[in-house]
């Protein structure tokens, strides 16, 4: 007898999800990067920034375009329906993307900056996805809208070396689909391969030496999705399992946000003030290459990944709890190391 060796519906649309996705950024970055060119879409160079010539921006819609092509095509080859909370994510995600792109043109003080990433984060939570049951419905998104705000910055501060926030929000992804899958959130699953797929495609333009970049419309836009997701795996996983995945999925990112707010502040510095200090800066210095940099924040961020998704697949807060101390202890210990790297 021959075994059945077809893939249920479920993983075809994932795979539809994701290849989609993929081709999508690798077909329209070209043509982004020459209206970048055209419109004057560039990030020039600065002493805090490591690249030393006019570089396209204008990556990020090509991101999000992937996304939503993907995330659509999935939901469409699995049973032709569109959830109604997904319109309320999009839109918040499409007002990122639209902030990103007037601060990348025009720029935006602080301020104004994280009410208009408030605003798009309280969007997301009209789909009615957040931690209610835990904090009630009014500090639960208020909480929540806190999140999606720190991840959006998080995001935006790890933007700072080629190929980086974008093979990190690969894994992640991934990490996050497979969750999602496991606790039968399959809709959510696809957003997720969406996600994945574009962020890949755009390593073929972003990897080391890049030909474009983000920009901040692209990681806002990364932030905003990973805090959703996060979100919506801290809601479907059981008890307490789901908010602890979610933490060690995004250790990285919470990692180099925290070591730079400490580092920052212990040193008299303002914290919104960029440089080049970030855990990724200091990395750098002692490997002395940014494809090793790289490889090293990816394979970080693979740990992370494998040690959420077997918390998904054996789930209770004892053994998250555990793990999440551990890998405190780890995170610990390497920011102590990189501290001691000086800053340029």
């Amino acid at each position: 007898m021959i075994p059945d060796l077809s893939l249920p519906p479920a993983a075809w649309a994932g795979v539809a999800a994701c290849a989609a996705a993929c081709a999508a950024v690798l077909l329209i970055t070209p043509m982004l990067r020459r209206v970048a060119w055209a419109t004057g879409y560039l990030d020039h160079p600065e002493a805090r920034k490591l690249h030393i010539a006019a570089t396209p921006l204008l990556g990020g819609v090509a991101v999000a375009v992937g996304t939503a092509v993907g995330a659509n095509l999935g939901l469409w080859s699995l049973d032709g329906t569109v959830p109604a909370r997904s319109l309320w994510w999009m839109g918040g995600a499409l007002l990122a993307v639209v902030l990103g792109l007037y601060d990348d043109r025009w720029g935006l003080a602080p301020a104004p900056k994280m009410f208009i990433q408030g605003a798009a984060a309280w969007l997301f939570l009209q789909g009615g996805v957040y931690p209610h049951a835990y904090f009630g419905p009014f500090w639960g998104q208020v909480l929540a809208i806190l999140w999606m705000v720190g991840l959006m910055n998080a995001i935006n501060f790890l933007d700072n070396m080629d190929g980086i926030v974008g093979g990190m929000t690969a894994i992640c992804a991934t990490a996050f689909a497979v969750l999602l899958a496991v606790w039968g959130w399959t809709h959510e699953a696809l957003f997720a391969l969406g996600l994945a797929g574009a962020t890949l495609g755009f390593l073929r333009y972003n990897f080391t030496p890049a030909r474009i970049f983000l920009g901040d419309a692209g990681s806002l836009f990364l932030g905003y999705t990973l805090g959703a997701m996060g979100l919506v795996v801290a809601v479907a996983g059981p008890g307490v399992s789901g908010i602890l995945a979610t933490l060690l999925v995004l250790g990285f990112p919470l990692f180099d946000t925290t070591f730079v707010v400490a580092t920052r502040l212990l040193e008299g510095r303002k914290v919104y003030v960029g440089g080049r200090d970030h855990t990724t800066h200091r990395l750098n210095r002692i490997v002395r290459g940014p494809r090793r940099t790289a490889a090293i924040v990816y394979a970080t961020t693979l740990a992370l990944a494998l040690t959420g998704i077997l918390l998904g697949v054996n789930p209770g807060w004892p053994f998250g709890l555990a793990l999440v101390l551990g890998w405190g202890v780890v995170l610990m210990l390497l920011g102590r190391r990189l501290a001691r790297v000086p800053r340029a």
